[in-house]
């Protein structure tokens, strides 16, 4: 089981993949065929036993045609770099996807941020094990709310750089300087991963 999601232009230049089709991986559950198949979350799948799948739709499709127990070869980009791994097919349990949402905050963006607690994870339907900040306010009219940051989202990484926590948080946007463009990695409940371009 793993949740996934259309690679939308923004996300395969977030991903220096551009132009590339394919199927972002947003969550996989530890100990299905996926994670054992060596399969991880940002992951993006491009073909299933030689098929491209462009989408998602087209992704679950092709794996649903599969015989249960059967390899499966699934060539995917991780890192910039092609690699191809095999995953056994298992019986599909019903809504396997999971969509999470990240969090943020600063007083220049107009955003509060705070730290992700299992309680809020479960409230937010994220994993209790996510991790990231979560945005606990937007002042409205504030840069952040004209770029489309909402409450409830959680940031999972600032330029690149991962944001597990609060602090790293504060440290990545202090050394973001006045007039630089933020990319924010952001996971949104109910929707999955979005990069939201902002200037600080």
């Amino acid at each position: 089981g793993v949740g996934i999601q259309d690679l939308t232009p923004e996300l395969a230049e977030y991903y220096k993949v551009k132009n590339q089709k394919g199927v972002l991986v947003t969550h996989v559950f530890k100990g299905d065929p996926a994670d054992k198949g060596g399969i991880k979350a940002k992951d993006i799948i491009i073909e299933i036993d030689g098929k491209p799948v462009p989408t998602a739709r087209e992704l679950s499709s092709t794996i649903a045609a599969i015989a249960v127990g059967k390899k499966t070869a699934v060539l995917l980009i991780r890192d910039g770099r092609k690699k191809k791994v095999y995953i056994k097919i298992a019986k599909r349990q019903d809504d396997e996807s999971l969509a999470r949402k990240e969090p943020g905050e600063s007083d220049d963006l107009g955003i509060m941020a705070s730290e992700l607690t299992p309680e809020i994870a479960r409230q937010l339907d994220f994993d209790e094990n996510e991790k990231g900040v979560i945005i606990a306010n937007v002042k409205p009219g504030s840069k952040g709310e004209l770029a489309g940051i909402r409450q409830g989202d959680l940031i999972k990484e600032i330029n690149r750089l991962p944001v597990l926590a609060l602090n790293d948080y504060h440290k990545r946007m202090q050394k973001i300087k006045k007039g630089e463009t933020i990319h924010l990695l952001i996971k949104r409940s109910r929707v999955g991963f979005i990069v939201i371009k902002i200037t600080k």
